[in-house]
């Protein structure tokens, strides 16, 4: 499988997507979902699923900064556009931006924190994972909920 993006220049996230963090700590999390594209995937893929973590923030708020989840991606698709987390109809878990463990002023509700939550590092520049699984089925899950 071969995962690309026209996002990235030179190495960085377009300012779009946050990587020079303008949002951070101003409750408002940056949302411009970067563009992604895939192909070669292993035969009888279904459906595909994308985390996009951020263990550099481990330093600064003691765990793995989850960005972005999307589950029961259409393969045939071949990509996700940039803003697709607001354009389109995907199916979009919490962010970190909602964590109980961050201290309230950085936080947002758990209703305003579903789809991507964009890059914002207030110390340094931080390394990003974006992981995509081809998976032979679609995930059971339907919808996301959470408790209060």
């Amino acid at each position: 499988m071969k995962i690309t993006s026209n996002s990235i220049v030179n190495g960085y996230f377009k300012d779009e997507i946050g990587h020079k963090g303008s949002a951070f700590l101003k409750n408002v999390k940056p949302n411009y979902s970067f563009h992604l594209a895939w192909q070669d995937l292993p035969k009888n893929t279904q459906s595909l699923a994308l985390l996009f973590l951020d263990h550099d923030a481990i330093p600064v708020c003691g765990f793995t900064w989850i960005h972005w989840t999307v589950a029961n991606i259409n393969p045939a698709l071949g990509e996700l556009p940039e803003n697709a987390s607001l354009t389109m109809d995907l199916l979009e878990g919490l962010t970190s931006w909602s964590s109980g463990i961050i201290p309230t002023e950085w936080r947002l509700s758990k209703e305003d924190d579903a789809g991507f939550g964009g890059c914002a590092p207030p110390d340094q520049e931080h390394l990003y994972t974006v992981k995509v699984y081809a998976l032979n089925k679609k995930t059971r899950i339907t919808t996301w909920f959470y408790d209060e």
